[in-house]
């Protein structure tokens, strides 16, 4: 029997085909996503979301959202994180969760949120590849939305978000984000 283990072993090893015996392993460990902030003085900014997506963009967990957008504002001004109100279907989301995602906006500075690899449902998520998603409202329908692709499993590993504005112009509304990455700790 120890020699049929050590054949699969070395075939394991020789294939690669390690990988999809790992796929379906819970994952351990936490990813911090850091960001620097900018205060922005006009009507409808300053709203954050942060959140967590699967590897093919369906909606994991939210780990942050400014009181205002949290609370139901996306009601009195329906462009106020649009995006996050849209994946996660915020309209249905529980008091609970609401009270456990909601904070006051945030001043500026370097900011650190910090994902406990679980979904909304306070389940463990499986080891792969995870979108994280910052949105803020620049001003009013001015959006600005960094994501990128986090490996999560393994040894530890580090990424860079990349930013999408909407509409194309609104970067001349002001700078609300930068410098968006995340960092997996097993």
């Amino acid at each position: 029997m120890k020699t049929l283990f050590t054949i699969v072993l070395i075939l394991v090893c020789i294939c690669g085909c390690a990988a999809p015996l790992l796929a379906d392993q819970e994952a351990s460990g936490t990813v911090s996503i850091t960001y620097v902030l900018h205060s922005i003085q006009t009507r409808g900014s300053n709203q954050i979301a942060v959140w967590i997506e699967d590897g093919d963009g369906n909606y994991v967990k939210s780990l942050f959202a400014t009181s205002f957008g949290a609370d139901g504002g996306f009601k009195k001004r329906p462009d106020t994180l649009s995006e996050w109100v849209r994946i996660s279907d915020w309209e249905n989301a529980s008091s609970a969760e609401v009270d456990a995602v909601s904070g006051a906006t945030q001043t500026a500075g370097t900011k650190t949120i910090v994902w406990d690899l679980t979904d909304r449902a306070g389940m463990p998520v499986t080891t792969g590849t995870y979108i994280y998603k910052v949105e803020g409202n620049i001003s009013m329908e001015n959006c600005v939305l960094w994501q990128g692709k986090i490996d999560v499993g393994g040894n530890g590993s580090t990424s860079v978000a990349e930013a999408t504005y909407s509409p194309s112009d609104a970067a001349k509304k002001g700078l609300l984000l930068e410098q968006v990455q995340a960092v997996y700790k097993p």
